[in-house]
């Protein structure tokens, strides 16, 4: 027993150490970023995009702050802004589905990058899967008259923190936040690995993935990317990229 709690801290360690160094930095990047105005910038461009989605140009600055913040941001953001805009359910489900496509670009693709993955092609492919997406979605709901009933709106409206003081505790939040999570996700999968569910779960995706061209080195990747996401399974992918029993074509397909 002692053994697996010294072997999972230290693999804790070799996890956090690497996805730190790219998460801190990025933090004050993207806060920069936002304080200069390149995000409102950007959403300025993304107007007319969004707007070939079947969405009010004003939802475009919620795609951009999603993409370049996080998800979270952007949730604040369109509760604040929806009051004043008259949506169907069909066009928030379209949003959404982008958002989920293509979130926190800059650090999710800086942990790619660390992973061997090209930036600028992790960042275009999801953004391009994400439009490609949303598209086919809106065609078809406008086609069909699918969810075209008025949204809605179930959350309250929260206030945007403006103060660096409440900006940099809910980063410290953050990242004690991802701590927990990767300690809980290495303790789980030593867990399951010791009592040989990983073992099945391997033989259960071994197939489905050889379709897909990912071999069944990766399943561990391609189950954290899908469960908890690369912010937080990113160290987790890094560490596994790095020792080298994963080729690179499977990286990449994961």
């Amino acid at each position: 027993m002692n053994k697996f709690f010294k072997n999972s801290l230290l693999e804790i360690k070799d996890i956090c150490i690497p996805l730190y160094k790219i998460l801190i930095p990025f933090i004050f990047i993207i806060k920069i970023l936002e304080e200069i105005g390149i995000v409102k910038i950007i959403s300025n461009l993304f107007e007319p995009i969004v707007q070939l989605l079947g969405l009010p140009a004003e939802l475009g600055i919620v795609w951009v702050t999603a993409i370049i913040i996080n998800v979270y941001a952007a949730i604040i953001l369109f509760v604040n802004i929806v009051p004043s805009l008259d949506l169907t359910v069909a066009q928030v489900t379209v949003l959404t589905v982008i958002i989920l496509i293509a979130h926190n670009i800059l650090v999710e693709s800086a942990i790619s990058r660390a992973a061997g993955v090209s930036f600028f092609y992790a960042s275009i492919l999801r953004i391009g899967i994400a439009f490609l997406a949303g598209f086919v979605l809106y065609k078809i709901y406008f086609y069909f008259g699918f969810l075209q009933e008025k949204f809605s709106l179930v959350l309250e409206q929260r206030a945007i923190a403006t103060d660096y003081y409440s900006w940099m505790l809910g980063q410290v939040e953050n990242l004690i936040y991802v701590f927990c999570i990767i300690c809980i996700l290495v303790f789980s999968l030593n867990f399951l690995k010791k009592i040989g569910v990983e073992n099945l779960i391997k033989r259960l995706l071994k197939n489905p993935l050889r379709l897909m061209g990912i071999s069944s080195s990766a399943i561990n990747i391609v189950i954290v990317g899908l469960t908890i996401g690369l912010q937080f399974g990113g160290g987790l992918l890094i560490k596994e990229a790095k020792s080298g029993s994963i080729n690179k074509q499977s990286i990449l397909l994961s």
